[in-house]
């Protein structure tokens, strides 16, 4: 009994003269017919190959590129804002710190006119001078200092009365050293004085303090008539 001879593999060059030979037998609308079904079915496979994922991945790099370029926009306003924001602020602060120094200038040279007017410790002695000095029939009844008042609103206990002293006496008297400070300042010493004499000769003796150089600032002032003519 003898073995069947296998199938052969049909040669591709066989197959292809045997499609172009079928192919040629068919009329020109079937050959057209069949020529376009394979260019149909080639750009199917192509697109679902190759032309669907390119589209699909241009699209998404396209809107990853137009997210970018809004956030870059968007950046690009705030940073502008920003600057904006902060020349304007910076330019606030520059004519602010204009106006604090033209104010500080203002209070320099009102402070030294003041300055100018007011009594230091070392002419004390003269001022106290003047204003225990006779003014016709003016008598320095008593003298009381009424202590020392600095910023701080500390008050140095006052130095006593000096009753019916002469003047350089109790001008020394009341410009004695007081205790040591922590240090210099701008203080006010009140001082309180008694004197007696006609009405006439107080009210000279108020128009020569007040026509002093030197500025004094009243804290209050008592009049009565003892016997007539003198007052106090």
């Amino acid at each position: 009994m003898s073995n069947p001879r296998p199938k052969t593999r049909p040669d591709l060059r066989t197959q292809w003269r045997d499609w172009v030979g079928r192919f040629e037998q068919r009329t020109v609308r079937e050959r057209a017919m069949l020529i376009g079904a394979a260019c149909a079915v080639v750009f199917m496979l192509a697109d679902a190959l190759w032309l669907s994922p390119a589209l699909k991945q241009w699209n998404s790099a396209r809107a990853a590129n137009a997210a970018v370029r809004a956030q870059i926009g968007q950046l690009q306003t705030e940073q502008t804002r920003i600057q904006a924001s902060g020349m304007a602020q910076e330019a606030r602060l520059k004519q602010e710190l204009a106006s604090w120094r033209a104010r500080v200038r203002e209070g320099d040279a009102a402070l030294r006119e003041q300055a100018a007017s007011l009594v230091g410790p070392d002419r004390m002695l003269s001022v106290l001078d003047q204003l225990l000095a006779r003014h016709g029939q003016v008598r320095v009844r008593a003298m009381q200092s009424l202590g020392k008042t600095d910023l701080s609103g500390e008050t140095t206990p006052p130095s006593g009365t000096t009753a019916a002293l002469p003047a350089k006496a109790a001008a020394a008297a009341a410009s004695a050293p007081a205790p040591a400070a922590r240090g210099p300042g701008l203080y006010r010493h009140g001082v309180e004085l008694t004197l007696e004499g006609s009405y006439a000769d107080l009210a000279a003796y108020v128009r020569a303090l007040e026509a002093m150089p030197q500025r004094l600032l009243w804290g209050g002032l008592q009049f009565r008539v003892e016997q007539y003519p003198k007052a106090v």
